[in-house]
C-alpha cells in the first residue's frame, strides 16, 4: 500500500460512491432500501398507523372510564344497599314484626338500589369483553405503528447517513484524511504481519518481525486468514477513529419524526399475550362473548 497525495487522489463521484456502498462486505443497508419505497410514501404510511392507533386508543380510554364509572357506582350502590338493609331491619324487629312506614320505604328503596345495581352488573358485563377486545385492537395497531416507524426510521437514518458523507466526501477536509488513511492500513498491515500471537496461531514463527516478506512463505490459506484479520484491524480502527471524533448529539433514539406516543395506562404492557397464535384466540373468544363486534372500518373511522 503507497501512500498517496492530496494531488493525486481522485476526487470521489456520487455513481462511484453508491457502487462502493452496495458491494461493502461489512456494512449493509437496511432491508427497507431494497424495496425502493421513497420516504415520502413511508411517511403516508406512518401517518396512516399512526391516526388508525390514536383512534383505538382514544376508544379503548373512554370505554375504560365508563367502566371505571359504573364499577363506583355499582361500590357506591352496593354500600348503600347493605345500609338499608340493616336499617328496614332494625326497624321491623324493633317494631316487633309491625310493617311501619318507615320499614316498607327502606325496603322500597333497598328493592330500587338493588335493581339499578342489577343493571350496573349488566353493563359491566357488556363493557368488560369490549374492552379487552379493543384493549388487543389497540395493541395492534401500535405493533403496526411501530414496525411502519422502524421503516421509516431506517430509512431516513441510512439516507442522512450518506448524504451527510457525499458532503464531506466533498470538503478539503476529507481530501487530506483520504491521502493519509493509505499510511494508517499499512502499518495496520505490517503490524499484523508482525504480530507473533496471531501469527503462530498460523504455525508461523515472527519473533524477527519481518513485515510484509514473510508473505512468500505463507500458503494460500495463511494468506486467506491473514488478509481477513488484516482487513478487520484496518476497519475497526478507521471506525474507532470515527467515532471517537464524532460530536455528543444527546441521547435521542431514532428520528423525531418517528417517535411513537406514549403509551397509556389502560393499553396492553409489553408481553400481556404470550404468543400470536393465543392472541388471536383470545380475539376470537371474546368476539363470541360481544353483544356487538364493530368492523376494522368502522372502529377506525374518526367518529370517536
Amino acid at each position: 500500500m503507497t501512500q498517496q497525495s492530496p494531488d493525486t487522489t481522485p476526487a470521489a463521484k456520487p455513481d462511484s460512491q453508491e457502487m462502493k456502498i452496495s458491494h461493502m462486505r461489512y456494512f449493509k443497508a437496511p432491508d427497507i432500501v431494497a424495496t425502493e419505497v421513497t420516504e415520502a410514501e413511508l411517511t403516508a404510511q406512518l401517518e396512516r398507523e399512526r391516526a388508525k392507533y390514536l383512534i383505538r386508543r382514544e376508544k379503548l380510554e373512554d370505554v375504560t372510564n365508563e367502566l371505571t364509572k359504573l364499577r363506583k357506582t355499582l361500590s357506591a350502590l352496593g354500600q348503600q344497599e347493605k345500609g338499608v338493609d340493616s336499617e328496614w331491619r332494625q326497624e321491623f324487629v324493633k317494631g316487633f314484626g309491625k310493617q311501619s312506614k318507615a320499614v316498607r320505604e327502606k325496603l322500597k328503596q333497598k328493592g330500587q338500589w338493588a335493581s339499578e345495581a342489577s343493571q350496573i352488573k349488566e353493563m359491566i358485563a357488556l363493557l368488560e369483553p369490549q374492552a379487552e377486545w379493543l384493549k388487543m385492537q389497540t395493541l395492534s395497531a401500535r405493533m403496526s405503528l411501530r414496525i411502519a416507524a422502524r421503516r421509516l426510521d431506517d430509512l431516513l437514518s441510512h439516507n442522512q447517513l450518506l448524504s451527510s458523507l457525499r458532503e464531506m466526501s466533498e470538503s478539503d477536509s476529507m481530501a487530506s484524511l483520504s491521502a493519509a488513511v493509505p499510511q494508517l492500513l499499512e502499518r495496520i498491515e505490517v503490524a499484523t504481519y508482525n504480530d507473533t500471537s496471531f501469527m503462530i496461531g498460523l504455525g508461523i514463527d515472527v519473533a524477527i518481525q519481518p513485515g510484509k516478506s514473510i508473505t512468500p512463505h505463507m500458503t494460500n490459506d495463511d494468506h486467506r486468514q491473514a488478509s481477513r484479520e488484516i482487513r478487520l484491524r484496518q476497519y475497526a480502527a478507521l471506525g474507532e477513529l470515527l467515532v471517537s471524533f464524532l460530536p455528543e448529539v444527546g441521547g435521542q433514539q431514532g428520528m423525531p419524526a418517528t417517535q411513537l406516543p406514549p403509551r397509556l395506562e389502560c393499553e396492553a404492557v409489553k408481553g400481556e399475550y404470550a404468543s400470536s397464535l393465543g392472541f388471536a384466540r383470545c380475539l376470537k373468544d371474546l368476539e363470541l362473548q360481544m353483544e356487538y363486534v364493530p368492523s376494522l372500518d368502522d372502529l377506525d373511522s374518526a367518529q370517536a
